[in-house]
């Protein structure tokens, strides 16, 4: 009887860790058609020059990278319950502080190699990517 018992534990742990698995595969694979669809976008409004693509791109693909250990610290920051909540709002005004830095440092790099009217339209464009993102979520929510 102990032995159908842990055999049947090791199947349902085994089973739970697989499942684990494929959600964080497909939200990675979701996350990957989400980028490419931003690249396409971004690509499109900027109408970058081959060589003004092969530039552009790695400063920015860097840039999604600082980004993104910023949220993620952000949001990890944020689970804390422990944190008094006047620590919580000086650990947020630091992020946005971070936040704009780091878009300051970007903005210098970018112009190395775009023109400034190019970095211009890159902040419309992500920003009506953003929009555009909201706008399906919000869409697929009501049905």
């Amino acid at each position: 009887m102990k032995g159908l018992v842990k055999k049947g534990l090791l199947c349902i742990i085994l089973f739970l860790n697989m499942s684990t698995e494929l959600i964080a595969q497909e939200r990675r694979e979701h996350y990957q058609r989400i980028e490419a669809i931003k690249v396409a976008f971004i690509t499109k409004k900027l109408d970058l020059t081959t060589e003004e693509a092969q530039k552009f791109w790695p400063v920015y693909n860097n840039y999604q990278k600082e980004l993104m250990v910023m949220m993620r610290k952000r949001r990890e920051d944020r689970q804390k319950t422990d944190i008094d909540p006047n620590e919580k709002i000086n650990a947020d005004l630091t992020y946005e502080s971070r936040m704009l830095d780091l878009k300051k440092k970007y903005k210098k790099l970018y112009l190395k190699v775009i023109p400034a009217e190019k970095v211009l339209l890159l902040y419309q464009a992500e920003r009506e990517f953003r929009e555009h993102l909201i706008k399906q979520l919000k869409h697929r929510k009501r049905d």
